[in-house]
């Protein structure tokens, strides 16, 4: 009894010590935060968010890509939020995109590329990553857009005179139409492809550019895109809610898509080894650094009391199977021993052994938003603001732990994506100070960390949903098509971002 009553008394003790951690996080220092010198203070983006394709004189038009036939599709949905009548949807085919939006010029990142890079300077910022986009530089097999590799290198060149480090982002998700009509991921043949675009883009580049991330977080693009189907190409399983509640006898007959999104993930994890493979013997190939970048999803149930605790197990089971398919601890397993295991539902599960997967890293490109809470409704902690992503809540102490499994992978560290979407920008400054407290803690702790990306420098276009999801530190109307429409202005909220995060002369 004794020994129970000290446990008592000891998990209070912690949680009040981790309630008071908690909320250090938002304490704001006078002195501001401070990274070490040569730590790379940047923002980050992705071309197709920020401006679709572009339009190239040479080839008469804009290429086309996965994400443009992906919105210009339609498919079933039994139930969906914001579709295009701006009403939920039940047993129709509409766009998978919200209320039926389309990239468009988004934020007009085309034709303002040269000129934002003043936003970037203004910020304090000193990095900047962003993709160089395979569909632009090349739309058709075997061809390779002159035009567009000379945009980059014009730019890749004034970032440098600018003082920006360039971070270049290989694969953001996009890739050419052609890609796509050879089976794109779901093919180990079609990997040669991804490699030769990878190696052109380093022959003309890697003399100019140190830090190069081969695949954006492969772990969405295989839950998204083949399981959920709310990115492209929009393979949906429609059973995947009802998997974690019943048995794989009663679900197995049911056609579902775990297969192909395990064949794609290890297809993708596949791809980054051998470009990181071929690029390490190429001029200059020894002294890139070379990533992958990963989100580390975390999912938990919140528990209830009264009537609403009966939807506790189900909260729980969601947040078990979200865990296990959003595949964190496969990439962590991959990366640490090579072996790759994807369970199947009711089927042998995907799995091979690579043991290069260990040394194919030269840091890790870390994307980290939140830990989501499932509620029984997705919600946040009680004492928690959430942000307008649902289930994302402004918890900087989970980028603090989220940091620390990370580290062993026994790499350095390059935070590539972190940020609030927060239209009312109520919140912005909060998760600022929060975040970057919580990283400057870690990096105190001797955590090997060498730079942070806010996730993003301007409002863009969000995937499936749409132009109403805003995380710019500048804010964008990027929903209109007109160009002279797109003026940046600093959100106040991103003040922090330029004043309260520096970094040592």
């Amino acid at each position: 009894m004794n020994k129970l009553i000290k446990l008592f008394f000891t998990l209070i003790f912690l949680s009040n010590f981790c309630h008071v951690d908690h909320h250090d996080f938002f304490q704001k220092k006078d002195e501001g935060v401070l990274f070490p010198k040569g730590f790379l203070k940047g923002v980050a983006s992705c071309a197709y968010q920020n401006g679709g394709h572009n339009y190239w004189e040479r080839l008469g038009g804009k290429p086309e890509s996965n994400w443009t036939r992906f919105e210009a599709s339609e498919f079933w949905f039994i139930i969906d939020r914001q579709r295009a009548s701006g009403a939920p949807v039940c047993f129709r085919r509409t766009s998978p995109i919200n209320r039926g939006e389309k990239v468009g010029i988004s934020a007009d990142g085309w034709n303002r590329m040269f000129d934002d890079i003043q936003l970037i300077k203004d910020l304090g910022c000193n990095a900047y990553r962003f993709e160089i986009p395979w569909t632009d530089l090349n739309p058709h097999e075997g061809v390779w857009n002159d035009e567009a590799f000379a945009f980059f290198d014009a730019y890749i060149d004034e970032l440098k005179r600018q003082g920006i480090e360039p971070i270049v982002t290989l694969y953001h998700w996009v890739h050419p139409d052609w890609f796509g009509k050879y089976g794109a991921w779901e093919k180990e043949e079609n990997i040669v492809h991804f490699v030769a675009y990878a190696q052109e883009v380093f022959k003309r580049f890697g003399h100019k550019v140190t830090y190069w991330c081969t695949i954006n977080e492969p772990t969405v693009v295989s839950m998204c895109g083949y399981v959920l189907g709310t990115h492209a190409p929009g393979k949906k399983d429609y059973a995947s809610m009802l998997r974690p509640f019943l048995p794989d006898l009663l679900l197995s007959p049911i056609a579902h898509n775990y297969h192909l999104a395990g064949t794609v993930l290890g297809n993708l994890f596949k791809a980054h080894i051998e470009v990181y493979d071929a690029l390490k013997v190429m001029p200059h190939g020894a002294d890139a650094q070379i990533s992958i970048i990963h989100q580390a999803a975390y999912f938990n149930a919140k528990m209830k009391t009264g009537l609403s605790g009966l939807l506790n197990p189900i909260s729980q089971k969601l947040a078990d199977h979200f865990n296990k398919y959003f595949a964190h601890e496969i990439f962590m397993r991959f990366f640490k021993t090579g072996y790759f295991r994807y369970d199947v539902p009711g089927q042998k599960p995907v799995e091979f052994i690579d043991t290069r997967a260990q040394k194919s890293l030269d840091f890790i490109g870390l994307n980290f938003y939140a830990d989501m809470t499932f509620g029984p409704a997705p919600e946040c902690h009680d004492g928690e603001e959430i942000t307008d992503m649902a289930m994302w809540a402004i918890r900087p102490q989970s980028i603090y732990h989220a940091i620390k499994e990370m580290s062993e992978l026994r790499l350095p560290i390059i935070i590539t994506e972190n940020g609030i979407c927060d239209g009312q920008d109520t919140r912005r400054e909060k998760w600022i100070v929060g975040y970057s407290n919580a990283v400057k803690k870690a990096i105190d702790e001797g955590y090997d960390i060498r730079g942070y990306c806010y996730w993003s420098l301007l409002d863009n276009f969000e995937w499936n949903m749409g132009h109403n999801k805003k995380f710019g530190l500048y804010a964008v109307d990027t929903l209109s098509d007109d160009p002279t429409k797109k003026e940046r202005v600093l959100r106040p909220g991103a003040y922090a971002y330029r004043d309260y995060v520096k970094v040592a002369a």
